[in-house]
């Protein structure tokens, strides 16, 4: 991996993890990021009480914030009211989670988002699963959302960014989950470097590489569909609050091809890979032709593009036709989080992950492997209908 983490020796032997893992458990602590959300931290710090009164051993709740004066204030009273401990610190999510754990003063570091609320039996359950297995190192709770259902929030229904969310559902083991509910023995948090503190200062990928170097290090993650945490709608629900997310997240995903590079698989060349590739050869090929119409061919490559995956969708999903509006948005999403990778890719000059694909467990290459195979021939037909296409007008004049 070439990201900056804190050093780990690969050698350890089995008897020491076993003693780390088979250490009493006395209490848990409960480590919030959050960046205003004033409402919700003092929805989510009230829910956390009552958590906390249902638990027979220690908690602690650690809040770091990095709100505006106003709003920091507001939040330090919230976190006075109910028992909490505070801390102010202009850094990024990822150091904020770090922070929290460093400061924890317990053997468990759970971490919610500040947008979520505690079911009463949050904290007893997540201790439960490290009781019940001692293998166990991290857990990964459950994620209801609630909320109003606006239009954004249907199309996203209809794209892969919410299913993570829905990993904890059934019990089992995961190669990683969302940090909006999960937790993790301190000591092995700390062995493994936490959060890489690399990544973009907003959210983006961090807990997905958190959970590969768990799994990479043989480490378990398991879920717990009874340990629930609700995670309101309302900060999706504007198309400005989810283009930059999916932005975001799409930067995030370049970190996770940089680190593990010896993972990546030559893959068919993403949509943003093709137009930076076509640019060029469409601007030559205008000046030798002396014919500007072949700078036509990016418009309508990228127009079939988004009408070939909307078409795809619709023949492994007939029932949504009914809902197409949703569907095109969903789409429309796609292309944004692709847009976020593309974008780091030229800002750090290294375009691999657009021609390759990141590949941690051997099984996800099976699952993947089919519909691969469709996506290239259907980018090799939009190639050829888009020439195609640019020569017919270019040959009428």
């Amino acid at each position: 991996m070439r990201t900056k983490m804190a050093s780990l020796s690969t050698d350890q032997d089995n008897s020491s993890r076993r003693d780390m893992t088979n250490q009493k458990l006395q209490g848990i602590s409960v480590v919030v990021p959050t960046f205003g959300r004033v409402d919700m931290c003092r929805n989510l710090l009230a829910s956390l009480q009552h958590s906390r009164q249902k638990l027979n051993e220690p908690s602690e709740v650690i809040v770091i914030d990095d709100s505006p004066a106003g709003e920091a204030e507001q939040i330090k009273l919230l976190c006075e009211e109910y028992n909490s401990r505070y801390y102010r610190k202009k850094i990024g999510v990822s150091a904020k989670r770090n922070l929290g754990a460093t400061i924890a003063s317990h053997p468990i570091v759970l971490f919610v988002d500040s947008d979520c609320e505690a079911t009463p039996e949050l904290l007893s359950e997540h201790l439960a699963l490290y009781r019940k297995n001692k293998r166990v190192v991290s857990v990964l709770g459950r994620t209801v959302f609630k909320g109003r259902s606006s239009f954004i929030w249907k199309a996203l229904q209809f794209t892969p960014f919410l299913e993570p969310f829905r990993f904890a559902d059934t019990e089992g083991q995961r190669v990683w989950g969302p940090s909006n509910n999960l937790s993790c023995r301190k000591e092995v948090f700390e062995q493994v470097g936490g959060f890489d503190e690399t990544f973009p200062s907003k959210p983006g990928g961090e807990d997905v590489d958190f959970g590969y170097r768990l799994y990479r290090q043989g480490y378990m993650l398991l879920a717990n569909p009874d340990a629930i945490v609700y995670h309101t709608t309302e900060t999706w629900k504007t198309f400005s609050q989810t283009l930059n997310r999916l932005f975001h997240w799409g930067r995030g995903e370049f970190n996770l091809y940089y680190n593990y590079d010896e993972d990546l698989h030559y893959d068919c060349p993403k949509a943003a890979a093709l137009v930076l590739l076509m640019v060029p050869v469409a601007l030559v090929v205008s000046f030798l032709d002396k014919d500007p119409k072949w700078l036509l061919i990016l418009p309508l490559f990228l127009g079939l593009n988004y009408l070939s995956r909307a078409i795809l969708h619709f023949w492994y999903h007939p029932e949504r036709l009914r809902r197409t509006a949703h569907v095109m948005s969903a789409e429309f999403f796609l292309w944004v989080y692709e847009c976020g990778l593309t974008f780091e890719c030229l800002k750090r000059r290294w375009l691999v992950p657009l021609y390759h694909r990141l590949i941690i467990a051997p099984e996800e290459a099976s699952v993947i492997w089919d519909m691969q195979v469709i996506n290239t021939w259907t980018v090799f037909a939009q190639l050829v209908i888009s020439v195609g296409l640019v020569q017919l007008i270019v040959s009428r004049g």
